[in-house]
């Protein structure tokens, strides 16, 4: 039996929260990767630059290797993007000695090719260094919090919860995994992926919650677990992180069956090159954050949001 999985996770602040509308248009989410590397020119990899919406990264990664007549396995890339965003990320491909494909001709409906380039090696998952948000967040009200809370997490960050859209609509990647795991249920590899993914994000979550609700997140040095294996004498749980595991024993038994190795995130991220613009009902954002971090996170600290264009999350 499934049970039901609390997403509301506390915020740092108790000023009320303003309400408005995220990505009521696609333009309105914007997230460009940051890759600090100069390409050789030269290589069996061509690199490309490619602007992409409506569609997701593994899709896109899918459809160029078959442009390519490659394995699906020889396409890089760093990071999943956002499907309902606009957003600009890096993919490699592996042409070996072959020439490359015409391409004006790959045409991918949402996908636009700005450059390329030969390099010497393939793109590889988290190579990029940050990635840049621009939003735009409309139906804005009760905002009169917005600057002091901006200013603080300018100042002191944010708690660096996994976004909601980790877990699925409703927590469903959360349900679905528990019920796979207590073999309920059959799934696929990828599918299998998603579930533990979703468990090892949600006990962070909670671990994070509980310091966030006693102020111990503040603590720059803190980081919290993303539970596996641990590392007798160098990366041990506390007895608070253990006993939050034991509370959820189908998780903890399916993380150790799949030998993950126990790993720590941060609590507090503080975001760079913040900056913002409220006018009337509309609040404009730009900021940059480190991979693996949720924009959505950073959001939620002072706003209530409903994401437009028919999303869930």
């Amino acid at each position: 039996m499934s049970e039901a999985f609390d997403l509301n996770f506390p915020r740092a602040t108790n000023n009320p929260p303003a309400t408005g509308v995220i990505k009521e248009n696609v333009e309105d989410f914007y997230v460009e990767e940051i890759l600090d590397l100069d390409l050789s020119g030269a290589g069996e990899h061509v690199w490309l630059w490619l602007e992409k919406q409506g569609q997701n990264t593994e899709y896109v990664a899918e459809k160029l290797a078959q442009f390519c007549k490659i394995k699906q396995m020889d396409v890089g890339f760093s990071g999943l993007k956002d499907r309902w965003a606009v957003t600009r990320q890096w993919f490699s491909v592996y042409l070996g000695k072959q020439s490359e494909p015409d391409w004006s001709a790959l045409n991918l409906e949402g996908v636009k090719l700005l450059k390329h380039a030969r390099h010497l090696k393939k793109l590889r998952r988290g190579a990029h260094s940050a990635n840049k948000f621009n939003i735009v967040v409309r139906s804005l009200a009760s905002a009169d919090n917005i600057d002091q809370e901006l200013k603080r997490i300018e100042q002191v960050g944010f708690p660096n919860y996994f976004g909601l859209q980790r877990f699925g609509i409703h927590g469903a990647n959360l349900e679905r995994g528990q019920r796979f795991f207590s073999g309920e249920i059959k799934a696929s590899r990828s599918q299998r992926s998603f579930y533990l993914s979703a468990a090892r994000s949600y006990l962070f979550n909670l671990n994070l919650a509980r310091h966030v609700k006693d102020q111990a997140w503040l603590s720059g040095s803190l980081g919290g677990p993303l539970y596996g294996d641990e590392t007798v004498g160098e990366n041990e749980l506390s007895d608070d992180e253990r006993a939050m595991l034991d509370d959820y024993p189908v998780f903890a038994a399916a993380i150790h069956k799949n030998r993950l190795k126990l790993e720590r995130r941060p609590y507090l991220i503080i975001p760079e090159q913040l900056s913002w613009k409220l006018d009337v009902n509309v609040l404009s954002l730009s900021f940059v954050l480190p991979p693996g971090c949720f924009a959505t996170a950073l959001l939620g600290e002072f706003l209530d949001f409903r994401v437009g264009l028919g999303v869930e999350q």
